[in-house]
């Protein structure tokens, strides 16, 4: 499990890569601050569900489709550019 604590709209959250229920991949709680992404994601997969909770964390009253939509063009374009999570380069 790996976890980082990061700033959403100011206020100080935490992101942990780590087990979620196998009936998600990701989730996002506003109480704790906390978002949790599947350990078992990687690459593209792994940024989209980043992105996805990150913006879900940042505008919770956006629409789950206006989130799955833009979290998919994000983790398209940021992928494209070449932006890999370390693991992924063997580093």
């Amino acid at each position: 499990m790996s976890s980082r604590q990061i700033w959403i709209g100011g206020e100080r959250w935490r992101i942990r890569v780590c087990a979620v229920p196998k009936t998600i991949y990701g989730d996002c709680d506003y109480q704790k601050k906390t978002i949790r992404v599947s350990e078992k994601l990687h690459g593209e997969d792994r940024l989209n569900v980043i992105l996805h909770e990150l913006i879900h964390a940042r505008w919770p009253d956006l629409s789950e489709d206006a989130v799955v939509e833009f979290a998919d063009e994000l983790a398209g374009i940021v992928y494209a550019h070449g932006f890999r999570h370390k693991d992924e380069d063997g580093e």
